[in-house]
């Protein structure tokens, strides 16, 4: 911790989340994992700086002291109205200021949220950072957030002013202020104390989720032991008779109490889980030949990353929609055959949603079973392509991959489950249960591993400040990330296609 100070803003928030979180930021931090959250919003606050004007920019200044004593200064002055990333320290709490403006010797505060309105946690933010610059004498008479206007659609021209909405919560902010020197004297002793007990819970995610999760809830390994807590949908009724009878693990629960029903899952999936971690081996419906006889050659296996840009680059397009910049797509043409490899990427391309459905349509043809995992997510992609001017001419050939398009999820759902998946059912989870040499897992910092490396990595092969070679090897992970879902998918196909009757 530095040695000017022992909290800030950040912290007294991660306290109010959770102060077991709060004790692990200040004693057992974890590295910061670059985030796709975290380069949207510094394009955001790029977009901000250039909103309000010229102005003391302290945004690269990383020395505590030399921020405070600049802020100080720029204050003093008569030729700074505008201070970016203003610094100040009262109670050994230090704070930073996005924005702030003077007018006549009163100030605005303004906070900078790459989100499309107000929340509970915006107003947290902004009285703690009003609390300290108040007591560090600044006349503070308005405080504003400043969030994302989703409904703005860019020209393609690099004009960004709509998209800015400024939200005046100064009164909210007057009452939350209230409460901030009492959280400062409840958080400063916690570094020095033992670790609070406390059970995870929805504030485990809520308000954002927490780095900490696994020290709290550890993955669950032992397969015969497992907690309920893995079954899907478990409901309160489950919850409130486990903590009455003090009951933890799946195999104690008894059976009739576990009368599960829905209709994406195999009736009684609840039991059909239970009973696979009682014995240990993986269970296959004796109706999954069924499935067989609506799936027509050729297979194709296909899956879709999109992008939410926040500040959009790419014209026509909206800051939160979905926004598709790579496919891959296996395709087996007859059993026996060897699978062929299709692909697609761009990222900024201002034609990337044309071109990309346009040899989509081209790769998949109109004839064979398209399969995909959680196929609302494709769907709402293709409907909406159709959709937009350019691409209306090809709503006919849209419909038909629609119409052809079978659920490796909901298909596993009814029809499979292995103890190794431990309740989840993502393709993450099911390559651990069948024949495959997919892995996911990659001790490289720079591998695209998930969906949010792959967002991470879309941000950093669109910015201007990244080498040649490093937009090259994050475009070759990429490829290399999507190809293992589709790959993934054929070999659970296959996998249920021993089973054929």
């Amino acid at each position: 911790m530095d040695k000017y100070y022992s909290l800030t803003k950040t912290l007294i928030l991660s306290g109010i989340q959770c102060e077991k979180k709060l004790w692990f930021d200040l004693n057992e931090k974890i590295k910061s994992k670059d985030k796709a959250i975290f380069r949207l919003g510094n394009r955001f606050n790029d977009v901000v700086r250039s909103h309000y004007g010229k102005g003391l920019d302290l945004s690269d200044e990383k020395e505590h002291q030399v921020v405070i004593d600049r802020t100080k200064d720029a204050i003093q002055s008569d030729n700074i109205n505008v201070i970016y990333e203003a610094g100040f320290l009262f109670k050994k709490t230090f704070i930073r200021a996005d924005v702030l403006i003077r007018k006549d010797n009163q100030w605005t505060m303004l906070e900078a949220k790459a989100s499309t309105s107000v929340k509970d946690i915006n107003i947290s933010d902004l009285a703690i950072q009003s609390f300290i610059v108040k007591k560090s004498g600044l006349d503070v008479i308005c405080n504003k957030l400043i969030h994302i206007n989703k409904e703005f659609i860019y020209k393609g021209d690099e004009n960004y002013r709509e998209l800015i909405v400024e939200v005046d919560i100064t009164k909210d902010v007057l009452d939350e202020e209230k409460k901030v020197e009492d959280l400062i004297i409840k958080f400063l002793p916690l570094k020095e104390s033992a670790c609070p007990k406390i059970q995870v819970g929805p504030q485990c995610k809520n308000p954002y989720p927490c780095d900490y999760f696994d020290k709290c809830s550890p993955p669950e390994t032992d397969i015969e032991n497992v907690s309920y807590k893995i079954l899907p949908y478990y409901g309160k009724k489950i919850e409130a008779y486990c903590k009455s009878n003090k009951i933890e693990k799946l195999k104690d629960i008894p059976k009739d109490l576990l009368q599960s029903s829905r209709k994406d899952y195999a009736e009684n999936y609840h039991q059909i889980i239970q009973e696979a971690h009682i014995k240990n081996i993986p269970w296959v419906s004796e109706d999954i030949s069924e499935q067989f006889k609506k799936w027509k050659m050729p297979y194709y296996f296909m899956d879709f990353e999109t992008i939410q840009q926040g500040v959009p680059i790419i014209k026509n397009t909206k800051p939160f929609e979905q926004v598709p910049f790579q496919w891959s797509v296996h395709k087996l043409s007859k059993k026996g055959e060897d699978l062929e490899e299709f692909s697609f990427i761009d990222f900024a391309d201002q034609d990337i949603e044309f071109n990309f459905l346009k040899k989509l349509i081209d790769t998949l043809g109109d004839k064979g079973t398209i399969f995909v995992h959680n196929h609302p997510f494709e769907k709402g992609v293709l409907n909406k392509l159709k959709e937009k001017p350019k691409m209306k001419s090809y709503s006919d050939q849209v419909d038909n991959i629609i119409d052809r398009i079978e659920d490796t999820l909901e298909l596993t759902r009814k029809n499979f489950y292995s103890p190794e998946m431990f309740g989840k059912y993502s393709l993450k989870k099911i390559v651990k249960a069948i024949p495959t040499e997919i892995s996911y897992e990659s001790e490289d910092e720079d591998a695209v591993s998930d969906g949010g490396d792959a967002q991470l990595a879309w941000f950093k092969c669109t910015d201007p400040a990244s080498k040649p070679e490093e937009k090259e090897n994050y475009k070759k992970e990429l490829i290399n990330y999507c190809s293992k879902d589709t790959y993934a998918m054929y070999d659970l196909v296959n996998y249920f296609l021993k089973f054929k009757r």
